[in-house]
C-alpha cells in the first residue's frame, strides 16, 4: 500500500507491530479524482482501514495483520 500512495505522490509512513503493520499518511490540500481513485484501490487491500477528516485536513490509515 506504501508504494501505491507514494506512486500516487502521497506521502505515508509505516509502523511494525508484532502483530500487525499499520500504514498512515496526510492527504493535504485538494485531492483529485485519480489521486482518491487510487488511495481507494489501496485501501480496500488492507485488513483495516479509515479516513480520518479534521479542522487540519484529512488523512488515512490501513492494518494489515501478519
Amino acid at each position: 500500500m506504501a508504494s501505491r500512495l507514494s506512486a500516487a505522490g502521497i506521502t505515508s509512513r509505516t509502523t511494525e507491530y508484532a502483530d500487525r503493520t499499520q500504514i498512515e499518511a496526510e492527504l493535504s490540500g485538494e485531492v483529485s479524482d485519480e489521486t482518491w481513485q487510487e488511495v481507494l484501490t489501496a485501501l480496500e487491500e488492507a485488513d483495516e482501514f479509515g479516513l480520518v477528516t479534521s479542522a487540519n485536513g484529512r488523512s488515512v490509515w490501513a492494518v494489515f495483520s501478519k
